[in-house]
């Protein structure tokens, strides 16, 4: 039995996906011991490499996101894998910190952008339609994949050879292994193997979309108002998991705990995300995206609530089950919701024009969480915080106006 193509790039999505994002961030602490050992930085000095990374990944969303819907993605996925292998060479050439936060802030930033998450779910809007959550959640879960393999195999070649050859052992391998693979398996859209979304015959005239978004300029995005109900929902449901699993392990011991619990609890915590991922995407094929968002919003309080409990190692690891389902479900739906509002065609940027909006949400959760630790000794407030806002998003759920049927998109 022949296997639909779309499969394929599902596989090159997850995969280049568990290249790109666990190279750039997830395995930056691992790179960051022997950077302090030899440029011996500040400690804020240091982060700066990751936090740049993730600030340039934001800005650079909309107009990667405009090229990656109007030029040929396998050309700029494999710009992409260029652009981290040689971005990897060129950190084990720097000479300095701000060396460094270069390397982060340009190519390792831009390739991480058209070979992770947005390009990945542009490539697969336009492949499916009926399947497409199963899809989305399958290539999403290449994240934890990655998180799972990049940081021990680099810590293995750190200690296995000096670092600066570490680094130039594993570009040249990342690119030796992802190059290939854009080559031999993606393919732009389904019209070039003349074939339709999910392999079947072509679907009725689609009808008239739910929103007032009929071109592709930002300011016309920027005027709907759907689109930045969308934007403030998942801004508030994703700033707040992003600050309490920053300030974890610091969270734990402040519940007299250890340090060592505080990295089971990441654990836990990422293992439950994976399972989010994968169940969101077989459910948002069927249900109501509203009613979604909304249910994982009550989950993803329901966690806060836990942890804000939570006097004992066991009651924290099963809040961490629970705020990591849902962390992970709000990921496949994402890309769901806007493949389903503003059409495949306009998927890159849609995408990353809201990644931009969240930005800042995502960005300022950590520091907030510290602060409010400083300002009372304790993480309470921010925890209370942060299921305020959840309440506050879930009102604004329902004012998004219903999305269109599936196959308008």
């Amino acid at each position: 039995m022949r296997v639909f193509p779309g499969w394929w790039q599902v596989l090159a999505a997850m995969l280049l996906q568990a290249a790109s994002s666990a190279s750039v961030f997830t395995a930056y602490s691992v790179i960051a011991v022997p950077l302090q050992l030899t440029f011996q930085p500040s400690q804020t000095l240091l982060m700066m490499g990751i936090t740049v990374a993730a600030l340039a990944s934001g800005i650079l969303g909309p107009p990667l996101g405009a090229a990656i819907d109007r030029f040929s993605m396998k050309l700029l996925m494999l710009a992409g894998t260029v652009l981290l292998g040689g971005g990897f060479v060129l950190l084990s050439l720097a000479g300095s910190m701000t060396q460094v936060i270069l390397v982060y802030l340009g190519p390792l930033a831009v390739g991480c952008v058209v070979c992770g998450p947005l390009a990945g779910s542009a490539l697969l809007a336009r492949w499916f339609s009926r399947r497409r959550g199963l899809a989305m959640s399958l290539a999403a879960s290449g994240g934890a994949l990655g998180g799972l393999i990049v940081p021990p195999l680099l810590q293995y070649l750190i200690e296995a050879f000096e670092w600066r050859t570490a680094l130039q052992i594993y570009g040249c391998g990342l690119f030796v292994l992802t190059a290939p693979l854009v080559l031999l398996l993606v393919v732009n859209q389904p019209a070039d193997r003349g074939l339709h979304p999910d392999g079947e015959e072509p679907p009725p005239a689609p009808a008239r979309p739910v929103t007032a978004v009929t071109g592709s300029s930002t300011l016309e995005f920027l005027r709907d108002r759907n689109f930045w109900l969308i934007a403030l929902c998942l801004g508030l449901l994703l700033g707040g998991p992003m600050g309490l699993l920053s300030n974890l392990v610091p969270f734990v011991l402040e519940r007299q705990l250890t340090a060592g619990q505080g990295a089971l609890l990441l654990s836990i915590f990422s293992a439950a995300n994976f399972a989010g991922k994968l169940t969101s995407g077989i459910v948002a094929d069927r249900a109501d995206h509203r009613l979604m968002l909304a249910v994982i919003m009550l989950v993803v309080g329901l966690g806060f609530f836990g942890f804000l409990q939570a006097g004992s190692f066991a009651f924290l690891a099963l809040a961490s089950v629970v705020l990591g389902a849902g962390q992970g479900a709000t990921v496949p739906l994402w890309s769901m919701i806007l493949a389903r509002n503003y059409g495949a065609e306009k998927m890159g940027r849609s995408m990353g024009l809201m990644s931009f909006m969240i930005m800042p949400f995502t960005l300022v959760a950590p520091g907030l969480y510290g602060w409010a630790f400083d300002a009372s000794g304790s993480y309470d407030p921010a925890l209370m915080g942060a299921i305020a806002l959840l309440g506050l998003a879930l009102g604004l759920v329902f004012l998004i106006r219903p999305q269109a049927a599936a196959s308008t998109a």
